[in-house]
């Protein structure tokens, strides 16, 4: 048994790691963010992280108190029997933006896949938009996501799923071995979403009619709020945005409760960031009553 302790700046926290988790092969990453509402914004109350997972210190962009915050792996990327738990906490009307200033890469893999696993907590009034990067799967990887999210009354979300077919630059196209990722996302301990994608491409020709064709980026987007008299208006906002984007196809539906889902198929991700970076303030303004597109350029542009 090995003990391991560190400062996060805000606390010192041991953590123990097992005998089979050093002789595995691969990384394990930990990271687990607190945010809390304190004097009038949101702060980063309690920290915890292992290598290769950091995340930076949050700063402030506007009048809000919104937590603007990156996570980061610092390595190249995902190798096989690499594992990554990402832990996200927003406690009682705090409001936090995390994103990922990279996309993330998934390597060639002869046996072991790389699995990233988050688990996400918003609780009653609390906002998060969580905009991660794209996966990247190369030729011959193999891998594995789960995200759990639990939400508590009055709490609100805007979350991206998205990834690529592979390095299309080097003219990977449906090239890795498998693809997994499971999403739930539970609301006042009712299940609002759950899907599962399994992706196959020795098994299964994903470029006929229906599948990917020739659009080589997906994207889904989950935006969860209580308010059901705003989902009309939103998907009407979305669909105009839809009709007129080059390069995309999508769709938008309500949930049976608790807001709406947007699923892109993109020719690249320039297009994919480009509809995202135009529905993210209609849903700011809309549920959130806020107009601060203006501070958001550098996430996006």
């Amino acid at each position: 048994m090995a003990l391991m302790q560190l400062s996060t700046g805000l606390k010192k926290m041991s953590y123990s790691l097992n005998d089979n988790e050093l002789q595995g092969i691969g990384k394990h990453g930990r990271l687990r963010l607190c945010f809390t509402r304190q004097d009038g914004k949101t702060i980063l109350n309690d920290s915890f992280s292992t290598i290769p997972m950091c995340a930076f210190q949050p700063f402030y962009l506007d009048e809000t108190g919104c937590a603007y915050s990156y996570i980061v792996n610092p390595t190249s990327g995902l190798v096989g029997g690499d594992k990554i738990e990402i832990g996200i906490t927003i406690d009682n009307n705090a409001h936090a933006f995390i994103t990922t200033p990279s996309a993330t890469k998934v390597y060639k893999s002869s046996k072991d896949f790389s699995h990233q696993d988050t688990e996400i907590f918003v609780k009653k009034n609390g906002i998060l938009e969580y905009l991660p990067g794209y996966v990247i799967p190369f030729a011959g990887s193999l891998y594995s996501q789960k995200m759990k999210v639990y939400m508590e009354e009055s709490s609100t979300a805007f979350i991206l799923d998205s990834f690529t077919t592979g390095r299309n630059a080097r003219g990977e196209h449906l090239s890795f071995k498998e693809y997994r990722s499971r999403t739930e996302i539970i609301y006042c301990d009712e299940p609002v979403v759950t899907e599962r994608i399994l992706l196959r491409p020795d098994i299964e020709d994903y470029d006929d009619l229906g599948f990917f064709e020739s659009f080589t980026a997906v994207a889904v987007l989950y935006l969860i709020f209580d308010n059901l008299s705003l989902q009309c208006p939103l998907i009407a906002d979305i669909k105009g945005l839809l009709d007129k984007a080059d390069d995309i196809i999508g769709g938008v539906s309500a949930l049976p409760s608790n807001g709406i889902l947007v699923r892109f198929l993109s020719k690249g991700v320039i297009p994919l960031t480009r509809i995202v970076y135009s529905i993210f303030p209609i849903f700011r303004k809309r549920v959130l009553c806020l107009d601060t597109t203006s501070s958001l350029n550098r996430f996006f542009l």
